[in-house]
C-alpha cells in the first residue's frame, strides 16, 4: 500500500480546525433553522387568533344590528331602516373571505351553511315582509348566532391544534438541541485525534534528541509524521553525523597524541631513574636534587597523560554501548597489583568483599573507577591504616563502598569533590600531585551505566559509595 504524502503542521492544524468546527456549524445551522420555523409557526398562530377574535366579534355585532334593523323594519315599514339593513348585510357578506379556510372542510361547510341561512332569511324578509312574524325572525337569527358560534368553535379548535403543533415543534427543537450536544464530544474526539497526529512525531523526536544530548551519536534520527517534523528529523540526523565524525576525530587525536607523548616520556623517565639511582655514576647533592625534581615532574606528567587518556575514555561512547562484563575481585586484584609497592610502603591493610560478582561494564572502565578511588584511599590513609571495600545488594540496587581512615574532606568542600580540577585543602603524602580529574572521570563513567556515586562522611576518613542497578550485576558462580 503506497504511503500517504505527509502534510505540514499548518495544513494539519487547519484541517483539524475545520473538522472540529464543521459538526458544530452543522448543529448550529440546524438549530437556527428549526428555531426560525418555530418562530414563524408562533407568529402565524398569534395572527390567526387575533383575526378570529376580530372577525367573530364583527360578525356577532353585525348580526345583532341586522336583527334589530330587520325587526324595526317589520314593525315600522320604514325604507330608511331597510336601507340600513342592506348596508349591514353587505358588511356581513364582506366577512365571508375572513371566515374562509379552504384546507379545512368542516369550517368551509359551516361557513357555507351560515351564509346560506342568512340568504334564506333575507329572501323571506325581502319577498314577503308582511307574512313574516318578528318571533320567527328572532328564531332564525338565533339559529344564525348558533352557526356563528359553531364556526368560532371550529376555528378555535384549529388554532388549538396549531398551538399543539407548536408545542410539539418546541419539544422536537429541545430534543434536537440535546442531540446537538453530542456533537461536542465528537468534536473533542476529532480534536484529540489531530492533536495526536501532530504530537506523535514530536514524541518520536524527544527520546532521540535526549540521546543526542547524552552524547549517543550512533543511532540514526528518524521520524514519521508531519512534513515539517520529518524535515527537522533529517536536519538532526545530519547534525548527528557531523557530531559523530567530530567525536571520532577528537578521540583519535587524543589517543594518538597521548601515545606519541608516552613514548619519549618513557625514555626520559628511564634515563632519569638511572641518573637518580647512580647507575651512570655517583651524583653530588645538588645534582641529585635536580634529578629528583626531574623524576617527580616526569611522574606527574605521566599521571596527567594517563588522566587525559581516561578522560578520552569517558568521551568515547562506543565502549559503553558494546556488551562487556568484568569480575569484581579480578579487577580489584589487578588494581592492587599495580599499587603493590605503595601499599607495602605504608603498611596498609585491606578488607575485600567475600563474594565475587560480574558487572555488565567495560573492564577498563571499571578498572579506572576502582583505581581512582583506591589510589585516593592509598594517598590519604595514614601508615598502618585500614581500607575497606564492601559490596552488597539493597532492594534493586547494588552498592559498592570504599572507605579509608584518612583525614577526610572538610564539610564546605564536599560538594566540589567531583568538579574537574578540584583539589582539596588537605594534601596527600604522595610525591606526585594529582590532576584533579580522577573523581570527575569516575563520576562520568559510573553515570554511563545508569549509576550514581556519592561521598559519605563518617567522622574519620572518607567513604565513596557507588550505586548501580541490580540487573547490571550478577553473582559470579565460577568462584
Amino acid at each position: 500500500m503506497p504511503r500517504l504524502k505527509p502534510l505540514s503542521l499548518r495544513t494539519l492544524t487547519l484541517m483539524g480546525f475545520a473538522m472540529v468546527s464543521l459538526p458544530l456549524m452543522l448543529a448550529l445551522g440546524m438549530a437556527l433553522a428549526r428555531t426560525d420555523r418555530l418562530s414563524n409557526q408562533g407568529a402565524d398562530a398569534v395572527q390567526q387568533v387575533s383575526q378570529l377574535v376580530y372577525v367573530s366579534r364583527q360578525a356577532n355585532q353585525i348580526l345583532n344590528n341586522m336583527e334589530r334593523s330587520a325587526s324595526q323594519f317589520l314593525v315600522l315599514k320604514d325604507p330608511g331602516l331597510w336601507k340600513s339593513y342592506l348596508t349591514l348585510r353587505s358588511d356581513f357578506k364582506a366577512l365571508a373571505p375572513e371566515f374562509s379556510m379552504p384546507e379545512n372542510t368542516m369550517i368551509s361547510n359551516q361557513v357555507k351553511v351560515m351564509f346560506d341561512m342568512e340568504q334564506s332569511i333575507h329572501q323571506r324578509l325581502s319577498s314577503s315582509p308582511d307574512s313574516l312574524e318578528i318571533s320567527a325572525l328572532q328564531r332564525a337569527y338565533s339559529q344564525l348566532y348558533d352557526h356563528s358560534n359553531e364556526l368560532f368553535r371550529l376555528n378555535r379548535q384549529v388554532i388549538d391544534n396549531e398551538v399543539q403543533a407548536i408545542k410539539a415543534s418546541a419539544d422536537e427543537l429541545r430534543r434536537a438541541v440535546m442531540q446537538s450536544a453530542l456533537v461536542i464530544p465528537i468534536s473533542l474526539m476529532i480534536a484529540l485525534l489531530f492533536v495526536r497526529l501532530i504530537t506523535r512525531s514530536i514524541n518520536q523526536l524527544k527520546p532521540q534528541i535526549r540521546k543526542l544530548q547524552e552524547g549517543d551519536f550512533n543511532q540514526k534520527v528518524s521520524v514519521s509524521g508531519a512534513k515539517d517534523i520529518e524535515e527537522v528529523g533529517r536536519i538532526l540526523d545530519a547534525m548527528r553525523l557531523q557530531l559523530l565524525e567530530l567525536e571520532m576525530q577528537k578521540t583519535t587525536f587524543i589517543r594518538h597524541i597521548s601515545h606519541e607523548l608516552k613514548t619519549p616520556l618513557a625514555a626520559i623517565r628511564e634515563g632519569t631513574e638511572l641518573l637518580y639511582d647512580g647507575t651512570t655514576g655517583q651524583l653530588n647533592q645538588a645534582q641529585k636534587e635536580v634529578s629528583g625534581i626531574i623524576r617527580d615532574s616526569v611522574s606527574r606528567l605521566q599521571q596527567l597523560i594517563e588522566d587525559l587518556l581516561n578522560f578520552n575514555m569517558v568521551l568515547d561512547n562506543s565502549q559503553a554501548l558494546a556488551p562487556q562484563s568484568c569480575g569484581l575481585l579480578e579487577t580489584i586484584n589487578k588494581v592492587l597489583g599495580e599499587r603493590r609497592l605503595e601499599i607495602q610502603s605504608k603498611g596498609l591493610a585491606l578488607e575485600l568483599p567475600e563474594r565475587d560478582c560480574k558487572l555488565a561494564m567495560h573492564p577498563e572502565h571499571f578498572r579506572v573507577i576502582l583505581d581512582n578511588l583506591l589510589s585516593n584511599a592509598f594517598k590519604f590513609s595514614p601508615a598502618d591504616g585500614q581500607i575497606e571495600v564492601r559490596a552488597a545488594y539493597v532492594d534493586d540496587i547494588w552498592i559498592l563502598t570504599i572507605s579509608d581512615q584518612g583525614p577526610g574532606i572538610p564539610q564546605q568542600q564536599q560538594g566540589k569533590v567531583f568538579e574537574p580540577f578540584f583539589q582539596g585543602s588537605l594534601k596527600a603524602e604522595a610525591k606526585v600531585k594529582g590532576s584533579g580529574l580522577g573523581l570527575t572521570i569516575t563520576r562520568e563513567l559510573v553515570q554511563k551505566y545508569q549509576g550514581q556515586i556519592h561521598l559519605l562522611q563518617n567522622g574519620t576518613g572518607c567513604t565513596f559509595e557507588i550505586r548501580l542497578p541490580a540487573d547490571s550485576v550478577e553473582p559470579n558462580n565460577d568462584v
